[in-house]
């Protein structure tokens, strides 16, 4: 994919969303603009999550000794977990080495109640704390999501390239995070979209599809060509 085509093909999907009326309009996006599908969001890996966490839950587990003031698991906390599926939950993220990702989600949870906005590292997964609350406003992101936010916002085509080899996110990022949370409860968005339940859900998964079939990749040289039609 060229730059030129990935400038239009982010540009005619957010023309699309600003038109959308209902979930309904914007699950019809990918299919009419032909995102392939290894692309989308897969519901099976990544169900709807319906539940959600507010400070208050959070507040109960440091004075119940589950976390700490720093928001870390405590080194014994293996002994005092009881139920069958925390148990497993906790194994997983220990054998991904992801238990001090959480962290950064309990901080955005907190967070939200007091407005606090200055994470410096784990954005991603500090928003995502925020989205755990349902709290209007506070979507779900990431490198894709904000890879075409960013091609839409673009006002400079030279810097198209750099903003689609965007791999990760990290505070240079945060006032672009801001703009698109704003942007996700502006009138940009049909008023009727915006009365629909977790409509941002739909449009951060579009936005996923999006930002990971423009994303950058390296023409295959013609020995790896040559090479992978002769296997």
């Amino acid at each position: 994919m060229t730059d030129q085509q990935a400038i239009k093909l982010t540009t005619d999907i957010f023309g699309l969303i600003k038109k959308a009326r209902t979930i309904a309009d914007l699950e019809k996006i990918p299919d009419s603009l032909e995102i392939p599908t290894k692309n989308r969001m897969s519901i099976d890996g990544y169900p709807k999550i319906e539940f959600e966490i507010n400070p208050e839950e959070i507040q109960a587990l440091i004075d119940n000794k589950i976390i700490d003031k720093e928001l870390n698991f405590p080194k014994d906390i293996t002994s005092k977990l009881t139920d069958t599926f925390a148990k497993l939950l906790y194994a997983t993220a220990w054998k991904n080495g992801d238990l001090k990702k959480i962290k950064h989600i309990i901080k955005g949870i907190l967070d939200t109640k007091n407005g606090n906005d200055n994470q410096e590292d784990a954005l991603v997964f500090y928003q995502f704390g925020k989205y755990l609350t349902k709290t209007p406003g506070q979507p779900i992101i990431d490198q894709h999501v904000i890879r075409a936010f960013a091609i839409y916002k673009l006002t400079d085509n030279e810097k198209t390239t750099a903003i689609r080899k965007l791999q990760t996110l990290d505070s240079s990022h945060r006032q672009l995070i801001g703009t698109y949370k704003k942007w996700l409860i502006s009138n940009e968005i049909t008023k009727e979209l915006r009365q629909e339940k977790d409509y941002t859900y739909h449009i951060d998964k579009l936005l996923f599809a999006t930002g990971k079939t423009i994303k950058f990749r390296k023409p295959k040289d013609k020995k790896s060509i040559s090479k992978s039609n002769n296997n």
